[in-house]
């Protein structure tokens, strides 16, 4: 797999507006797929195949781009991050390619970028449900979290959390609406255990470390507890420095998202398909 093949589409705008991010990001490209292979031990040819197939396989990137000139050909307005091709968010992709979970929980949703990069990988292994929980806002000031902290994305309305999620993708998603405490709590007695869990909501420390101490008892043994914006505050990296169990930080020169897996042996075996 070549890195040109896994950058975004607009790379030459995107070297000119912003050179020294996107070269990051190249780099990111470069090493995310050794990085993965050694952490779940797994061949590199196998990690690198996920990203062949999320940019070769059913014109994913495509079909987020119609749904975003839909909702612009509307009015429709909002500001939520995750849209272009990056590791940022291929990293969830190869994630759940490679582990292959029944079940998958999230909190926070918005437009639904990191939605539809799960939803595609649970499409294309041909299993598993991502349960989503997400408390919309529709100021355009977004929200200031617990920690004092602005969060400006927001929504032009609540019907539109996950609009850019392809339609032939929300066959295997279940939103709820609602504050992950205590929305979390309720959704995981409904599913059960769970393979992965993914924070992206109110990205305080309080609240970052509520859900992971709240959804970390759900997880099967060998799971996987993900989380965005690690690099706000000391909850990731104290959450999961505790565990003693192999963690991952992508994206950025401090790692903006971060993964920690549970001790133990999966459930049941993982092979690509």
């Amino acid at each position: 797999m070549g890195v040109a093949r896994r950058v975004a589409p607009d790379a030459l705008y995107q070297l000119r507006s912003r050179p020294l991010a996107y070269l990051r990001e190249l780099w990111g490209a470069y090493r995310s797929p050794a990085a993965l292979a050694r952490l779940l031990d797994r061949p590199r040819a196998e990690i690198a195949g996920y990203w062949d197939d999320l940019l070769g396989r059913d014109r994913f990137y495509e079909r987020v781009r119609a749904r975003e000139e839909e909702l612009s050909r509307s009015g429709r307005t909002g500001s939520s991050p995750g849209g272009r091709a990056d590791a940022y968010s291929e990293v969830l992709y190869v994630l759940v390619r490679a582990l292959r979970p029944e079940t998958v929980v999230e909190t926070g949703v918005a437009l639904g970028y990191s939605s539809a990069y799960l939803l595609q990988a649970l499409h294309d292994n041909g299993t598993g449900r991502l349960h989503s929980i997400d408390l919309p806002t529709t100021d355009p000031e977004g929200r200031t979290n617990a920690d004092g902290v602005r969060d400006r994305v927001h929504l032009g309305s609540a019907e539109d959390t996950g609009a850019v999620i392809p339609a032939d993708l929300r066959d295997r998603w279940e939103l709820t609406l609602g504050p992950s405490n205590p929305t979390l709590v309720s959704v995981l007695g409904k599913v059960g255990p769970i393979d992965i869990f993914f924070h992206d909501s109110e990205h305080s420390y309080e609240n970052m470390m509520w859900e992971y101490r709240t959804a970390w008892p759900s997880l099967r043994p060998g799971g996987w507890l993900l989380s965005d914006d690690v690099h706000w505050n000391a909850a990731f990296p104290e959450f999961a420095g505790a565990q003693g169990s192999p963690s991952f930080r992508w994206f950025g020169p401090r790692g903006h998202r971060g993964a920690v897996a549970k001790p133990g042996a999966p459930a049941t075996p993982t092979a690509r398909r």
